[in-house]
């Protein structure tokens, strides 16, 4: 029978969540995680067979938490254009310390490339569900007169999809807050 857990694993994913979005798969070790979690190596290998499988395991983690409240947030807010605006400027807006980790996908997504499929997938899938969220609102948008006439609420989800990237990027080497901001005014022109 097998001994009970001695950690909680909510708190263990969010650690190694963390230590994953702001060093990368490479640049963190084992031994970095035992110290940092807490959760002896023997624990952890029991419930993670090595490395990579705590990472995908955060990368989940990171999706069903922080990915979820992007969406949550982008839905919640009315009208429409105001969501998605809100969404960007919070975006282009965020504290140098919070905006240089960057997104634990994009990061990933830059880490990996395709070299993973299993990864990318994960990747390729939320920005899928990002590009989903946007075409909904940004219709909605569209419907309300707040969108530009002419502008394809699919392809400009496509583009700002695109836009996230790139700020998380740029923000990630270090690009102002302003350069930042003036990508985002300029790419919601758009949107009235």
């Amino acid at each position: 029978m097998p001994r009970p857990r001695s950690y909680d694993e909510t708190t263990l994913l969010d650690t190694a969540m963390q230590m994953f979005w702001s060093r990368g798969f490479e640049q963190t070790s084992i031994s970095e995680l035992v110290a940092e979690t807490g959760v002896n190596r023997a624990s952890l290998y029991a419930a993670y067979p090595d490395k990579r499988a705590l990472f995908l395991a955060s990368v989940q983690h990171y999706l069903e938490q922080v990915s979820r409240e992007n969406v949550e947030r982008l839905r919640s807010v009315q009208p429409a254009a105001e969501a998605v605006r809100g969404f960007f400027l919070d975006l282009a807006g965020a504290p140098p310390r919070r905006a240089g980790k960057g997104c634990l996908l994009t990061n990933s997504a830059v880490e990996f490339g395709n070299g993973d499929p299993e990864i990318s997938r994960l990747v390729r899938r939320a920005f899928t569900r990002m590009e989903r969220v946007l075409a909904e609102r940004l219709t909605e948008a569209r419907q309300d007169g707040q969108l530009a006439a002419g502008v394809e609420p699919a392809a400009y989800a496509r583009q700002l999809v695109v836009l996230i990237q790139g700020l998380r990027v740029m923000a990630r080497v270090g690009a102002g807050r302003q350069l930042l901001m003036d990508a985002v005014e300029s790419a919601l022109q758009p949107l009235r």
